[in-house]
């Protein structure tokens, strides 16, 4: 069915075509330049593991922007979320990313000497529990694995955002119903590969230790920290105007309610993986804690809950606060902010091993080289978001969307 003859009369008039601001750009190239330089300082001044580190820290943040926007897709299609419809564009920009991120990633690898404990030959030798992970835990597994995930991903994206483009020229409801079963093969891809990635690139810096909670915990952050992204952006689109019509309070509503969510889910899941190894007590378990407990690491530790769930728990409880921009955007900026301490936490303490223990520092080469990554991504997510039209006007759920939008 076309545009015209489903609902085209009831559709406010077209918003033109959305662009990032002339000051949002330049700000986002001025912390790429930073980025890049905080980088080669600290590589350059002979602190590889510090500038390997930090590049982990931001490359890993913006990946998670990347992939969580064909994620988020795939979930509204399956759950019939229509509200969400006329902010799509913002999540299908978002994952942009996926291509030049994906090759920033694996450019991880060049910095594996100064990250991971299993890369060293000699290392691995005289371990026997390095040994037994060696036929998983090597480059060639490394490089061959997350590239194959990192693969998927983009395909998927393209597939299913593909569809979003066709469906703004040809219409109809046959579109929607083949993005839906790619959402649903989608999903099950996600789950396999979002734990590969993350067991490679985060949980193997601690090779010694496991957890069956980590994949999820990396899942809940990837989910919290995407919709915060999406919950700033729409919150600035609605606050100038430039969807009136198509974006409204109600709409933010319903947005700021799913990260609300997230922020519950998060805690839950980081207080799971934390009670079921406290309580367990197992040595190879435990180690992983007591690390972050050492070495001035505590209050660091400490603050992760405060920053990532009790304030912003708190400030999103009222119903203003939920539909407010003034509001709801703080409160994402500080989730964002409370993403990269989480990986800070999760990177910086298994940096060094034996007697070259890592020792709790203000995290400023860090900061700086992921909001050089942000920036980045920022400039992609805004070219991307540039090239098609502002709203999907022929999704054949835009109306109910609208009409929820006005209750």
């Amino acid at each position: 069915m076309s545009h015209s003859s489903d609902h085209g009369d009831a559709l406010p008039a077209p918003p033109e075509r959305l662009a990032l601001p002339g000051s949002i750009r330049a700000a986002s190239v001025l912390v790429v330049v930073a980025g890049i330089a905080a980088f080669a300082w600290a590589l350059a001044g002979g602190h590889a593991a510090l500038a390997w580190s930090s590049y982990l820290i931001g490359v890993f943040f913006a990946l998670g922007l990347g992939v969580f926007g064909v994620a988020w897709i795939a979930i509204t299609y399956l759950a019939r979320g229509t509200w969400s419809v006329s902010m799509r564009r913002i999540p299908e920009a978002m994952t942009a990313w996926l291509v030049p991120g994906g090759l920033l990633t694996l450019a991880v690898g060049l910095g594996a000497p100064s990250l991971y404990h299993w890369s060293h030959r000699d290392a691995v030798a005289l371990d026997a529990l390095l040994t037994h992970k060696a036929p998983f835990l090597n480059m060639n597994m490394f490089y061959a694995l997350v590239a194959v995930s990192l693969a998927l991903w983009v395909v998927f994206a393209a597939a299913i955002v593909g569809a979003s483009r066709r469906q703004d020229q040809e219409g109809g409801v046959a579109l929607t119903a083949r993005s839906h079963g790619l959402s649903a093969l989608f999903l099950v891809v996600f789950a396999l590969t979002i734990s590969v990635v993350s067991f490679y690139l985060l949980l193997s810096l601690d090779a010694h230790w496991f957890s069956t909670m980590f994949a999820v915990l990396v899942f809940t952050d990837v989910i919290q920290t995407g919709l915060a992204f999406v919950a700033v952006a729409a919150g600035l689109l609605y606050a100038s105007r430039k969807l009136k019509g198509f974006l409204t309070a109600s709409h933010l509503h319903s947005l700021a309610k799913m990260l609300f969510a997230a922020t519950g889910f998060w805690a839950y899941i980081y207080f799971c993986q934390f009670m079921l190894i406290w309580y367990a007590n197992l040595p190879e378990e435990t180690v992983y804690f007591l690390k972050r407990a050492q070495n001035g690491w505590l209050p660091y530790f400490l603050l992760l809950p405060l920053l990532k769930f009790v304030v912003p728990f708190l400030l999103l409880i009222s119903r203003e606060a939920k539909r407010q921009p003034k509001k709801l955007v703080p409160v994402a900026l500080v989730i964002l902010f409370a993403q990269f301490w989480e990986l800070y936490l999760m990177v910086g303490p298994s940096i060094g091993h034996g007697h070259e223990t890592a020792h709790a520092h203000l995290p400023v080469v860090e900061l700086v080289v992921t909001l050089g990554f942000v920036g980045l991504f920022t400039l992609v997510f805004g070219w991307a978001l540039a090239r098609h039209g502002a709203v999907p006007l022929k999704d054949p759920s835009l109306a109910e969307c609208l009409e929820g939008g006005r209750s």
